[in-house]
């Protein structure tokens, strides 16, 4: 099963590029105090479908499959819940920004960035800095996100949930999904036993020492032992998120 963690986009086509899926599988329910008021969630016609982070009051950090061929006018933003049916802040989208080098078949450069119309602001509101620290092979980051908690699931979590993801090294992922799928320099690899990110979780973020380090792309199917999850690394494409945030 393969997954970018797209919800709606699961629901509506299926899995047709065999790829698409994310949602935290054996976390903890959480609240977004404990994890970060960075968090928000993306609707497209008032439904969830993705994750994302609060980079400045007026730009959010998700994946680009969240919003690749999309119309911004449909998509809101909602912070400031621990729970999907809290009425929390919602915030229309101005516009969004995704890479040219952005691929649906390989998810290369799986980043987006969206511009709201307004400032999101409120109560237990606050953003979360790129990163700009070095991480490594048995490091963990958290991931917290809304997503499907097993796979072949279609419901999203009300609650929020979180899981610890330990990094490992790129040739033992490239290992791992060979023959399988490729994978792009921009991407990093991680997986804990049991515990993974789901449908869903797309466009959420990776945290290490309180900075958005990595975005939930993709894997085949969630928490599978063989197939770890894939994050596109923030280092990577910080400059195109900050030339984004400036246009």
């Amino acid at each position: 099963m393969w997954r970018p963690l797209l919800l709606l986009q699961l629901l509506s086509i299926g899995l047709a590029n065999g790829k698409i899926q994310p949602r935290i599988v054996g976390g903890t329910t959480t609240t977004l105090s404990s994890v970060g008021g960075f968090m928000v969630n993306l609707r497209y016609d008032s439904k969830f479908y993705c994750g994302g982070s609060l980079v400045s009051s007026r730009h959010v950090v998700t994946a680009a499959h969240c919003l690749n061929g999309k119309s911004a006018s449909r998509i809101t933003v909602q912070g400031g819940v621990s729970e999907l049916s809290q009425t929390g802040v919602v915030r229309r989208v101005a516009r969004y920004f995704i890479p040219n080098s952005f691929s649906t078949s390989s998810l290369n450069w799986d980043v987006g960035v969206v511009r709201l119309q307004s400032s999101m602001t409120g109560s237990g509101i606050t953003t979360i800095p790129l990163c700009s620290v070095q991480w490594k092979a048995g490091d963990y980051m958290r991931v917290s996100g809304w997503g499907v908690t097993r796979a072949g699931n279609s419901s999203p979590s009300n609650q929020l949930r979180t899981v610890n993801i330990q990094l490992i090294r790129k040739k033992e992922c490239q290992r791992a999904y060979r023959n399988r799928d490729t994978l792009t320099a921009a991407s990093f690899c991680a997986r804990s036993g049991g515990k993974d990110s789901c449908s869903g979780d797309s466009g959420g973020g990776a945290i290490f020492n309180n900075q958005l380090c990595g975005i939930v792309s993709w894997g085949l199917g969630c928490a599978d032992s063989k197939y770890p999850g894939v994050y596109t690394s923030v280092n990577r494409v910080r400059g195109f998120i900050v030339n984004a945030m400036n246009k």
